[in-house]
């Protein structure tokens, strides 16, 4: 029997200082920090990346590296000073989109070093992985295709392709080997927003868009756009190279709680079910102006039937009437359930990009013409109240 190795001690060791049970096994300590029953223990906010494309985005728009928007220290260190001790990195894939699908080391470094800054900003982080094998950033952006580029650049051969499932596992594989030993890695989420009900190929040739979700399970079992036998493939992969990293796992429909039923939460040790949701989505997602309020309830959110749950995107346009009562009411909602949360999302402090797309940014206040952050930004003011709860900082072990 071997003794515990020197990453498992320091985490035990910050959760013991919290009063956690199960501190001394280090097979479940970083599984604390998903345990609802005496959570939350993670609060903090998303920052979303993509690969850069010089030919859409120019040179300086999302910078000039393979992924974009460049993140600064000093936001990682403002976001840590306002207590937040998490960020979901949702980040493009570190295996190429089309085949044939080869590790891309530029994406592998840059995850690597954000990971690491991170660390030293005392943040723990959920790596996600936006795109892989057969899905690009551009499903997200479906409704545009055509607009700012072209539809060719949308790939969903994810949900028709054993080859990228293969990619994925590779993925995987490579990302649990590298990261299994860094302290501040508090979750694996296999893909961000899966979103195979939509973009899935339908019986008539077109779109899936299937938002039924038994009938979804009829419709794609035993086809490559079952998510759900996709995610325990996935995790399985991870536990033969990571015993102790939990897993999280975004239901379909692009992380609804509605579909987290399809999902087998038990197929692997220390699987976390995490979910997506902007509801009332009139309201969160509302154009400049449009002056649209929020019903008394809207805002509490309904806890979906797991053990280990958490919220790993909501937020709200900067400018909607009361953004910060909105946001506010759902974290608390939040907090009840003892459920860790991140918010979408976070200044990266890049501002050739952040002066121009800032809907959800909080800094930019709630002037829907403000191109510039603001010292005095109500939601700033409500995610500082919410994150000063933390208690549980990441133990580094990188020299400062």
């Amino acid at each position: 029997m071997t003794g515990p190795n020197r990453r498992s001690v320091l985490a035990a060791a910050g959760l013991a200082s919290m009063g956690l049970p199960g501190c001394a096994r280090a097979q479940t300590s970083r599984l604390e920090l998903w345990n609802n029953a005496t959570g939350p223990h993670l609060r903090g906010a998303v920052l979303a990346q993509r690969r850069v494309f010089p030919e859409l985005d120019g040179r300086e728009f999302l910078g000039s590296g393979a992924v974009g928007v460049p993140v600064t220290d000093a936001a990682l260190r403002e976001l840590s000073a306002s207590g937040a001790n998490l960020v979901v990195l949702s980040h493009p894939g570190t295996v190429a989109e089309w085949a044939p699908y080869e590790p891309d080391l530029a994406v592998e470094d840059h995850l690597n070093d954000l990971v690491r800054r991170c660390e030293l900003a005392g943040l723990y982080v959920v790596i996600g992985f936006r795109t892989g094998p057969g899905r690009s950033e551009f499903t997200f952006h479906r409704e545009d295709a055509g607009s700012w580029f072209p539809a060719s650049m949308i790939n969903d051969d994810v949900w028709t392709s054993s080859e990228a499932h293969d990619g994925w596992d590779m993925m995987w594989r490579r990302t649990a080997e590298r990261f299994r030993d860094r302290a501040n890695v508090a979750g694996y989420l296999l893909m961000v927003e899966p979103n195979a009900n939509q973009a899935a190929p339908g019986p008539d040739g077109g779109d899936l868009d299937q938002w039924d979700p038994e009938l979804l399970a009829e419709q794609v079992a035993g086809t490559p756009a079952d998510w759900p036998a996709l995610a325990r493939r996935l995790a399985a992969v991870i536990r033969e190279h990571d015993t102790e990293t939990p897993i999280l796992i975004n239901p379909d429909g692009f992380g609804h709680s509605s579909f987290a039923q399809l999902l087998d939460l038990n197929s692997a040790p220390g699987i976390v079910l995490a979910v997506h949701d902007y509801s009332p989505r009139g309201y969160t997602h509302q154009a400049r102006n449009a002056g649209i309020d929020f019903e008394r309830g809207e805002a509490e959110f309904m806890p979906p039937d797991a053990a280990r749950w958490m919220m790993g995107e909501f937020g709200v346009a900067r400018w909607a009437p009361q953004a910060a009562h909105y946001l506010q009411r759902r974290a608390v909602s939040l907090e009840r359930a003892g459920a860790g949360w991140a918010m979408f999302r976070w200044d990266s402090g890049w501002r050739v990009y952040e002066d121009r797309e800032n809907m959800f940014n909080p800094a930019y206040g709630s002037d829907p013409d403000a191109v510039n952050p603001v010292a005095d930004a109500p939601m700033l003011g409500t995610l500082r109240d919410l994150w000063g709860r933390n208690r549980l900082r990441p133990s580094s072990l990188l020299r400062r």
